[in-house]
């Protein structure tokens, strides 16, 4: 069969990836359609002029407006079925099938294994027995069971054929990739929550050492980048992998490493091991500079302490730290805790303060607390975390840009002949 993908990410996500990994694995062919080489207008026009047997297409929540405009904009000049996933359609489930009668499927999960079975069946009545689908059946929307979550062993090789150097390296040198999937914790602001109340246990994960550093190698040798940067929402999430992942990129790999983790993971001895393996950068949340409001609100359990202490750690072991802050919370003491998150990041001095504005995710605590309390203005079409806020009344951009100029006066100074 023949698909055409839609992404609006600019590169490509590591869910899309596989998905098309998997889809041209299975004998399909696939056009990716990515937002950074293509104007909307002209992508329409290009869709409807191909017979295609299925559109794909998966939005993250703040591009959701965008991706579904392309897609009614297709089904209003060619019928063509439209199957969409990814993490706004699990957030916000059967009922998107409603509000967007163009749309004719949903995949509710993690789609690599389905999206090979929903080709293989289309057409034939047992295409609507498969699990993860949703669809129509008359006036009455059908959710099939969510099959379990991918096992990572088997993954399809993600499609690195299909993009060219500046979709994958930032101008830093930066190239993100991925080793596992999941996050153990519930903070109340995450989308990601969506996939754990999903899958539970199940969805923390991690892909066999061997495979990701075959990986790195490709990269390293297809486009020579300065650094790796994991975009694991957790890599930490278990210590031994890591550890025997650095060691392998360090010793196979040899090109420098990063990526994002959680102040309580961050001790003496790991803190050493990470600059030995040749770990340049870290970036960590603070999101609150309040102690309380950050455990009690956000379910952030790191004792200020915590912070202060893997911050240090990072510091004294040559590592490059960025620290993740929030303002613009749903509470009328915004303004007293974007003061105190000032002034915590002036003390604890990380090398980058990354400041965005709070935004309520569908399936998350805080959204549905926003929308208890009347709080989101649905007005507002808000599609960046650097912007302005999407809560009625609240005007954070002016604030955000003077807090991120006042934190971070020199800019963000990282790259350019990064080496072990």
């Amino acid at each position: 069969m023949k698909v055409a993908f839609i992404n609006m990410t600019g590169g490509i996500d590591r869910g899309a990836g596989y998905i098309i990994g998997a889809i041209t694995e299975a004998g399909h062919k696939v056009d990716f359609y990515n937002s950074k080489h293509f104007k909307h207008n002209k992508a329409i026009d290009k869709i409807v002029t191909i017979d295609y047997d299925v559109i794909m297409a998966s939005s993250m929540t703040l591009l959701f407006p965008k991706t579904v405009n392309i897609l009614k904009n297709i089904k209003s000049k060619k019928d063509i079925p439209i199957l969409l996933g990814g993490i706004h359609v699990i957030s916000v489930g059967s009922d998107l099938l409603k509000s967007h009668p163009y749309i004719d499927y949903l995949c509710m999960g993690e789609g690599e294994s389905m999206v090979v079975e929903f080709l293989e069946k289309f057409g034939s009545d047992k295409l609507l027995s498969i699990d993860n689908l949703v669809y129509r059946s008359g006036n009455e929307i059908i959710s099939n069971p969510v099959r379990p979550a991918e096992d990572l062993s088997v993954l399809p090789s993600f499609p690195w054929n299909l993009l060219k150097r500046k979709s994958v390296v930032t101008k830093r040198g930066m190239l993100y990739v991925y080793a596992t999937r999941g996050c153990p914790y519930n903070c109340t602001y995450c989308g990601n929550i969506v996939y754990l109340k999903l899958y539970k246990k199940s969805y923390i994960r991690s892909r066999p050492i061997n495979s990701v550093i075959e990986e790195l190698k490709y990269l390293r040798d297809k486009y020579k980048p300065e650094i790796f940067y994991f975009g694991d929402e957790m890599i930490f999430a278990n210590e031994k992998y890591a550890r025997e992942l650095f060691t392998a990129i360090y010793k196979e790999v040899k090109v420098p490493y990063g990526g994002m983790g959680r102040v309580e993971s961050i001790n003496p001895s790991l803190s050493e091991y990470l600059e030995e393996t040749g770990c340049k950068y870290l970036g960590m949340g603070i999101e609150c500079g309040n102690e309380e409001f950050r455990k009690k609100v956000l379910n952030r359990h790191m004792t200020n302490e915590q912070i202060k202490n893997a911050f240090r750690l990072c510091k004294k072991h040559n590592i490059f730290t960025t620290a993740f802050n929030m303002i613009g919370y749903p509470v009328d003491y915004d303004d007293e805790l974007t003061q105190e998150t000032i002034k915590f990041n002036q003390e604890i001095k990380p090398d980058f303060s990354q400041v965005t504005t709070f935004y309520p995710f569908v399936g998350t605590k805080l959204y549905d607390y926003c929308v208890e309390n009347n709080l989101i203005d649905k007005t507002l079409n808000v599609r960046r975390y650097h912007g302005e806020s999407i809560l009625k009344g609240y005007k954070v951009k002016k604030k955000l840009l003077e807090i991120s100029k006042l934190l971070n006066p020199q800019g963000f100074i990282f790259g350019n002949k990064i080496s072990l």
